[in-house]
């Protein structure tokens, strides 16, 4: 009989294996276009181990939707914020 694997679990799975991908993307010498889809996979696959890494592996879809979703807002305020204050930062520099 096949056990299915919680949500929780199977995403962390795949993110760890997308940055183990990235990373491989990365170091290789052949591509530059490769190295930049490492890059990018890279910064993806950061950013949603910060919202699947807050979610217990047993979960379900269901029982996890919100964490994400949480998670990605804060990402995109924080990304947000740093948008429009860098502005404001660089004059009080001056």
């Amino acid at each position: 009989m096949k056990s299915k694997t919680a949500f929780g679990a199977r995403m962390q799975n795949i993110v760890i294996v997308t940055m183990l991908v990235s990373f491989a993307f990365i170091i290789q010498k052949f591509s530059m276009t490769l190295h930049h889809i490492g890059l990018i996979l890279l910064i993806i696959s950061a950013l949603s181990q910060m919202a699947f890494g807050n979610i217990p592996s047993e979960a379900s879809f269901k029982e996890s939707r919100n964490t994400i979703i949480i998670a990605f807002v804060i990402v995109a305020a924080v990304f947000g914020l740093g948008i429009l204050l860098a502005p404001v930062l660089i004059n009080i520099g001056r």
